[in-house]
């Protein structure tokens, strides 16, 4: 925490603030609560993890500026690309769990949130899920790895080219915050993409219902579903289902 100490007191306007204490979650950094002046705010600060995993802190202060603009999160108050030091205000509200993907109501209003996020401007660089892959498989170094890494390329062979959009990339459940607002947290996937491959996320990750999945699937194309939808999304939940396995093998090596 001594680093992180210095870092904030290196924040113009921080030097007199305090960490009252490191929050949970976070494979490649690190993040605090941030006490100043009776408000409260959050440090991330990266470990070197961060690099490896090809993770682009530029493209990601782009897009953490694009969604603040369009009403999605709150605006950086500090970002220090090359340094890996990012620092906005806390926001206050309860994360969602699996649980709350249950429920019809909340389904309809995160896909209406996603409706909203892919019409926003272009921002941050183009998301290559396949890419990242490829990066874990050559991490890992072993032939089951390798096999794992074809099984990913077959599935991402069979998606269909769409026109990006800026999606989050990582739409797991505690990183939507329920607040005076749906909010989402955690854009360090964020980029140009696959609109399907968030919806797939959500649906496959979580392993929803088929009945919830198409009252999701409709909310989001606020029109009736027809089988090409159905087709297309499980298409990418194949594909995040295999990129899955591999993420999980990549982190038994933290």
């Amino acid at each position: 925490m001594k680093q992180a100490r210095a870092l904030l007191a290196a924040i113009p306007g921080f030097g007199d603030a305090c960490i009252s204490e490191r929050l949970p979650g976070g494979v490649a950094s690190r993040s605090y609560r941030v006490e100043r002046g009776g408000k409260h705010f959050v440090l991330r600060v990266d470990s070197p993890e961060a690099a490896r995993l090809g993770l682009d802190r530029r493209s990601e202060q782009e897009v953490c500026a694009a969604i603040a603009k369009a009403g999605f999160g709150p605006s950086p108050l500090f970002f220090d690309a090359d340094r890996g030091v990012y620092l906005r205000r806390f926001l206050p509200g309860r994360a969602w769990t699996p649980a709350d993907l249950l429920r019809a109501e909340n389904l309809e209003r995160l896909a209406g949130l996603l409706r909203r996020l892919h019409a926003v401007r272009p921002a941050g660089r183009a998301f290559d899920p396949l890419a990242h892959a490829v990066r874990y498989a050559n991490q890992i170094a072993t032939p089951k790895a390798q096999a794992m890494l074809a099984v990913v390329q077959k599935a991402h062979a069979l998606i269909e080219p769409s026109v990006p959009v800026l999606c989050h990339n990582d739409l797991l459940a505690q990183n939507v915050l329920e607040s005076d607002t749906l909010m989402l947290i955690d854009w360090e996937f964020a980029g140009m993409g696959d609109a399907y491959f968030d919806l797939a996320v959500v649906t496959g990750h979580h392993e929803l219902p088929e009945l919830l999945v198409d009252e999701f699937l409709q909310a989001y194309l606020a029109r009736p579903v027809v089988n090409a939808d159905r087709q297309r999304l499980q298409r990418q939940q194949d594909f995040y289902r295999s990129l899955l396995e591999l993420w999980t093998a990549r982190l038994s090596l933290l």
